[in-house]
């Protein structure tokens, strides 16, 4: 079976990021004296990206979480395989003793029967031979069981490979949204951290936000 790769440390960087930019949200709230007032247009810039970035950190958010819970899903199916193929083994280990058991003791009847001169003795050749019969019908109902079952197996196993590759190139592609958001981050971080703006600007930028502007 194929496995699934996961960067744990990336799949943080997220939620990480977020809170990191809460932290710098609250920083810039505070005014820093020794830096300009930024006009309504640098405040609108970095109001914009400021919403680009939590909107951004919380897909990436969701989206991990949905690939938690899908990898957690190819998890439990592994190792329901892994047990399934377990028991596979057992049974045809099972199979092969009984069938590796009714050879010599099926040649030992066809020289008992030989070797029978009496009525009686025929009699318990032929019980015998009955009873061997018997159970090589059973083996052979056991094989049939057996190689449906395998097949079924290969199936099963073929359906998980198939969701392995799909949410492996999942995880790469989250992965490869988390490097562009902190560098976002960074840019809002250098650009707009800790810069003073007027009160009246922010209550209208939002104003046209909120409109979608």
């Amino acid at each position: 079976m194929k496995t699934i790769s996961f960067n744990a440390s990336r799949a943080v960087c997220a939620a990480t990021l977020l809170a990191a930019f809460s932290a710098n949200h609250a920083a810039a709230q505070a005014p820093a004296r020794n830096d300009k007032i930024m006009t309504i247009a640098e405040l609108r810039v970095c109001m914009k990206l400021e919403k680009s970035n939590n909107q951004n950190a919380a897909e990436i958010l969701q989206t991990q979480d949905a690939f938690k819970r899908d990898q957690e899903a190819i998890k439990v199916e592994q190792a329901e395989v892994s047990k399934a193929n377990d028991d596979i083994r057992a049974r045809s280990a099972t199979i092969i003793a009984e069938r590796d058991a009714l050879a010599p003791l099926f040649s030992a009847l066809s020289t008992k029967m030989q070797a029978a001169k009496t009525d009686e003795e025929k009699a318990v050749a032929e019980a015998e031979r009955l009873k061997l019969v018997e159970r090589n019908r059973l083996l052979d109902q056991s094989i049939d069981s057996f190689n449906t079952l395998q097949q079924t197996q290969r199936d099963r196993i073929a359906a998980l490979n198939a969701r392995i590759d799909p949410i492996n190139q999942r995880n790469k592609t989250i992965n490869e949204r988390v490097e562009p958001h902190q560098k976002q981050i960074a840019t809002w971080r250098d650009q707009c951290g800790n810069r003073r703006f007027r009160e009246e600007d922010e209550i209208a930028i939002k104003k046209e936000l909120a409109g979608g502007k």
